[in-house]
């Protein structure tokens, strides 16, 4: 079974053509909100042009979730125990997600 971590490393390494790695890439990093952000660049890829509007979930104060594409970034930032969802959120964006079964 594929994990989400997995399913994002094989999204990153099919974009590695030599060039792009060497200016974008994939950045995960902590928030002082405690949370994550999760930045993936998208220039130079098939989903240079694409638009995703802002969305946002709460569930609580510490169960939350927001992504969106800007300036050809997909970003999606949430609390401390979403960074797994998160990524899977840029899986289903990308269709790198598919019918791939994730861990639990």
């Amino acid at each position: 079974m594929e994990t989400a971590i997995s399913l994002l490393q094989k999204w990153y390494v099919r974009h590695c053509d030599g060039d792009w790695e060497h200016s974008y890439g994939v950045k995960i990093d902590t928030l002082d909100n405690p949370g994550w952000i999760l930045t993936v660049d998208l220039a130079d890829t098939e989903f240079s042009d694409s638009s995703l509007p802002r969305s946002r979930v709460d569930r609580s104060e510490d169960d939350w979730i927001q992504f969106e594409v800007s300036g050809q970034r997909y970003i999606a930032c949430g609390g401390v125990f979403n960074l797994e969802e998160m990524i899977l959120q840029f899986l289903d964006f990308s269709g790198d997600r598919g019918s791939e079964r994730i861990q639990d």
